[in-house]
């Protein structure tokens, strides 16, 4: 009896051990899985406790920081972070603690400096029985790289439809030109034969003036649109881009289409480029001209307030729900078959005929407008026309620093300073000069940069004042301000150009020039100038300020 509960109780320790060998190996099978997938990971791994101290991580993490393992669990989240990252990540642990899984991205650096772009998923978890933090971090260095080249195509794709566009409207650009230029040969000739008579020419050259301001403004508006670099967002009134638009175009359009402007005196303001929404615009009135050019029509453009809610927002692609402003555009043409309505955004395609265009339009259209948090719409009937309705988000509020400053005009536009008038052409030499004379000044002019540098060497005292053209042989103006400035920091500067490019007068400003001014000018524009730089009170030096 007893050597039979001796074996019974040996076969209960033997099952016993078995049953702790089998759990140890299934364990061990269990930690060889763990850290088969750990180390086989293709994203960096960290176990870090919530003061940021690394407890584990894997071989990709290593390898993204240059280090050892045993040197990486030396380190805290602090140090492996990127520097301009690195403030924010305690808000990210807060942010975890309530969420228990944030993503977002940041950035690792490695030992050697090297700084990584990464997508970091973070996780509350336990680790051995203690609050922890796993993060799996993804390497995004190609994702910037694509976006990157993605916005540099797509600012081609923008420069290519705008020149496509220009193409279209060149005939009518041409057109109205040629009406400003008969405008200004018939005045200038009426204004000699009533001169000859002994009448007053003052009416004729009137009318030459008023025909010259057309023909500057509709320059400005093909530089804006042409123009290449794009402007950031700023508080823009629509109506006044919208109305700009459609002055351009009515040249180009037959007589066969009428335009038809609805609340285009709608004062809202949307956060926009204004270049770009100028394109938008030009593109879908360029659509509705080919669609009406055989048979004619109506083109009617009309602006209106909406509230967008939740329901709507999502149909759109999930916009932000608000007050939008609506921009519709409505042609009476041919329509578009429904067989191309699912493709009309897509690059390169197009309905029209071989040369007639390149299918980038609607496509840039679509970027431009879903880059400022909008949405466009399109309704069509073949024969019976197309309309798109494009929305915009409203600007809720105008801050002071988003309305246009106004410039003080003084109350005299003459002189009696002494001026330096610098041009490369001798007919503006002479035009400038007698202007200037007319207004008061003592004007000492010159055709070549050196030939007024060297003149303003000899007695830099001499003048109060200095107008110099922008582009000029040899030495630009901007140089030759800087000339003239360095032998007298004092002097003010003026400078003009022919062509607009607001990243160079911002430099010019920086330079310390005072004013620049865009060429054609009237004489009124070149007498505000120089009483506004003449009269403003000469800045106080850091210097000065300590002397008092």
């Amino acid at each position: 009896m007893g050597k039979n509960r001796d074996n019974r109780d040996d076969n209960a320790d033997f099952r016993s051990l078995s049953f702790d060998v089998c759990t140890v190996k299934a364990l061990m099978a269990s930690t060889n899985r763990y850290k088969t997938l750990f180390e086989s990971a293709g994203d960096a791994i960290f176990v870090m406790d919530f003061k940021g101290q690394i407890i584990d991580g894997n071989r990709v993490a290593c390898e993204k920081l240059r280090l050892p393992r045993n040197d990486m669990l030396n380190k805290t989240t602090m140090e492996i972070i990127s520097p301009e990252h690195a403030p924010f990540w305690p808000e990210r642990m807060d942010e975890l603690r309530r969420l228990r899984h944030i993503i977002f991205e940041t950035a690792l650096q490695a030992e050697d400096g090297t700084v990584v772009p990464v997508e970091a998923s973070c996780r509350a978890i336990e680790y051995d029985n203690q609050p922890a933090v796993l993060t799996i971090a993804r390497d995004i260095t190609e994702r910037i790289e694509a976006e990157k080249e993605k916005a540099k195509l797509r600012s081609q794709l923008r420069q290519a439809q705008k020149m496509e566009a220009i193409g279209t409207l060149a005939g009518g650009i041409a057109h109205d030109f040629n009406n400003i230029l008969q405008s200004i040969f018939g005045y200038t000739e009426i204004a000699g034969i009533h001169a000859s008579q002994g009448k007053n020419p003052a009416g004729a050259l009137d009318n030459i003036l008023t025909a010259s301001q057309r023909a500057k403004g509709l320059i400005n508006q093909i530089l804006s649109f042409s123009r290449q670099s794009e402007q950031e967002k700023q508080a823009v009134q629509i109506n006044l881009i919208v109305k700009e638009v459609l002055k351009l175009i009515r040249a180009s359009l037959p007589a066969t289409i009428e335009i038809k402007g609805r609340n285009l005196n709608t004062d809202a303001v949307v956060e926009a480029d204004p270049i770009q929404i100028h394109q938008v615009m030009m593109n879908l009135c360029s659509n509705a001209h080919h669609a009406m050019r055989k048979d004619g029509g109506v083109l009617e453009v009309k602006l209106a307030d909406i509230d967008i809610g939740h329901d709507k927002a999502a149909q759109l692609g999930g916009i932000t729900e608000g007050p939008y402003i609506e921009l519709t555009i409505k042609d009476s043409g041919h329509g578009i078959p429904n067989e191309y309505m699912e493709r009309i955004f897509d690059p390169y395609f197009t309905s029209k005929e071989k040369g007639e265009g390149t299918g980038l339009g609607l496509a840039v259209v679509h970027g431009i407008i879903s880059s400022h948090g909008g949405a466009i719409t399109v309704e069509s009937e073949v024969g019976k026309g197309t309309t798109f309705h494009v929305i915009f988000p409203k600007k809720k509020q105008i801050s002071s620093q988003d309305k246009p400053a106004a410039i003080d005009t003084p109350g005299r536009q003459e002189g009696t300073e002494k001026l330096l008038f610098i041009d490369d052409e001798p007919a503006l030499i002479d035009i400038g000069k007698e202007i200037l004379s007319s207004l008061g000044y003592q004007v000492t002019s010159c055709t070549a940069s050196d030939e007024a540098l060297s003149l303003f060497k000899e007695n830099p005292e001499r003048f109060d004042l200095v107008i110099t053209d922008l582009t000029m042989p040899k030495m630009t103006g901007d140089l030759l301000a800087q000339e003239i400035m360095r032998i007298r920091p004092d002097i003010p500067v003026i400078l003009f150009t022919g062509y607009s490019d607001l990243v160079s007068r911002e430099r010019f400003n920086q330079l310390g020039i005072r004013d620049c001014l865009m060429k054609p000018l009237t004489r009124k524009d070149l007498a505000e100038s120089i009483r506004r730089v003449l009269d403003q009170p000469p800045e106080t030096t850091e210097d000065q300020a300590d002397d008092n």
